[in-house]
């Protein structure tokens, strides 16, 4: 089929070139609709709200307290509750797998939502001095290093040559 100037005609009988605003204008507005959904997206994700001040103190109240609370005979979550200044939803918030009526003495209960890592151990002394009487044996049995460690820091020392008052590397 063709029309009037002998162009073809479309499925829809509207010539080609007559068609092509149309779509212009749909992906325009398809590329629009999509720019205003990132900007939304945008500026809902990146909030500035700032915590009210009794948001803060409640936070400085509660990093005073212990990480954790050891029950005592008699204690109950509510007068855990009253002792520590938490609530007794925050109390099972923060113990979702303990049954309030079946807590025993000695058993402990977490006081905060997350727990900090446990501090690293210190890493000791870097240097040993010897004493007489000292080897590579006995200075790894008192600093719990092995010889083989011992002697790859300290690969100028030589076990026979061992003086009290020289200094050994221990890390």
């Amino acid at each position: 089929m063709s029309g009037l100037a002998g162009a073809p005609l479309g499925p829809s009988g509207v010539e080609g070139d007559e068609r092509r605003p149309i779509v212009y204008f749909i992906l325009g507005g398809l590329a629009v609709l999509f720019l205003a959904m990132v900007v939304v997206a945008i500026t809902t994700l990146t909030g500035t709200e700032k915590p009210s001040q009794a948001a803060i103190a409640r936070q400085a109240e509660l990093s005073k307290l212990p990480v954790y609370w050891t029950v005592r005979r008699g204690d109950s979550y509510g007068l855990i509750a009253e002792k520590t200044g938490l609530t007794v939803d925050e109390l099972e918030t923060f113990n979702p797998y303990v049954d309030p009526s079946t807590i025993v003495p000695g058993q402990r209960l977490k006081l905060r939502a997350h727990v900090p890592p446990p501090k690293p151990k210190p890493l000791g002394p870097k240097y040993y001095k010897l004493r007489s009487g000292d080897s590579f044996g006995s200075i790894a049995a008192k600093t719990g290093k092995t010889i083989y460690r011992l002697q790859k820091l300290n690969p100028k020392m030589k076990p026979t040559t061992l003086q009290p008052g020289d200094r050994v590397r221990l890390r």
